[in-house]
């Protein structure tokens, strides 16, 4: 599972998939992660889908994020990657309500628009 987050630690926020600051990356509990900075934050218009790229690429079956563009989420979709989105607050926040089952499926992009950063 892969946080997008504008902290390193599990207090960060949760962030937009393109304007995340770190990708931090869970495998069994949340002791067990690893903090990934996102290199490709600043790549225009192809920063969503080049991350998408990047956690489809560290095997990651779940994906939780702010916001989502289409291109990314169906980058994600077709590497079987479930994706919650318009996601807010704390990393562990979000965490525990992912763990116990409360954070809906995405079904679509959540975000169509190009930021222009």
């Amino acid at each position: 599972m892969a946080v997008t987050s504008t902290g390193d630690d599990l207090d960060g926020k949760i962030a937009p998939m393109a304007r995340s600051s770190f990708f931090i990356i869970f495998e069994g509990s949340p002791e067990n992660h690893l903090v990934m900075e996102n290199l490709i934050k600043k790549a225009g218009s192809e920063s969503g889908i080049k991350a998408a790229a990047e956690l489809a690429k560290q095997d990651v079956d779940i994906v939780i994020t702010g916001t989502i563009g289409p291109k990314a989420f169906k980058q994600l979709e077709a590497a079987g990657v479930k994706v919650h989105a318009g996601c807010e607050g704390k990393v562990s926040d979000i965490l525990d309500k992912c763990l116990k089952g409360k954070l809906p499926i995405c079904k679509k992009a959540t975000y169509s628009g190009y930021l222009g950063i």
